[in-house]
């Protein structure tokens, strides 16, 4: 902190250990579900629903994958700026939303369609557009694309 300025702030992107090699590019809801599923399966397996997104270049090449909330079983409180906040920082240009439902039913609730839309309107004016919304079974068994079925 600066003498000149000490009410300076500072926002830095920490990026995790990670295993080398080139990032996978996500085109479709299937390859980001492959992406997906095995962290679900093998990190948020735990009871509780979990809401994050995938950072995506211009190209939809993965900058990396953010968990913005951590819930109960049957929620998980997300608000956009704790959504976009680390999108802005990582310059994603793109994001692909993700949560799990620990009742390993994949079907979207009501509130999920909801939030959903709500972000996709919050990304379209930051111009971070949102490209899915994957709902995910966090036992890896499965997943349901919100644009697939139209919402996006």
């Amino acid at each position: 902190m600066s003498a000149r300025y000490p009410m300076a702030l500072r926002v830095a992107l920490v990026r995790e250990p990670t295993p080398e090699g080139p990032r996978p590019i996500v085109q479709a809801p299937g390859e980001l579900a492959r992406l997906l599923l095995p962290m679900a399966r093998d990190e948020w397996d735990d009871g509780r629903e979990h809401f994050g997104f995938v950072a995506l270049s211009a190209r939809h090449r993965v900058i990396g994958v953010c968990v913005v909330s951590i819930g109960c079983l049957t929620a998980s409180l997300v608000h956009p700026r704790e959504v976009f906040a680390p999108a802005i920082v990582a310059k994603a240009a793109a994001i692909a939303l993700w949560h799990t439902h620990p009742s390993l039913d994949t079907e979207p609730s009501a509130e999920d369609l909801s939030l959903t839309r709500r972000l996709a309107a919050a990304g379209s004016l930051l111009g971070i557009e949102v490209v899915d919304h994957l709902v995910l079974a966090p036992d890896g068994s499965g997943f349901v694309s919100l644009k697939e079925r139209g919402v996006l």
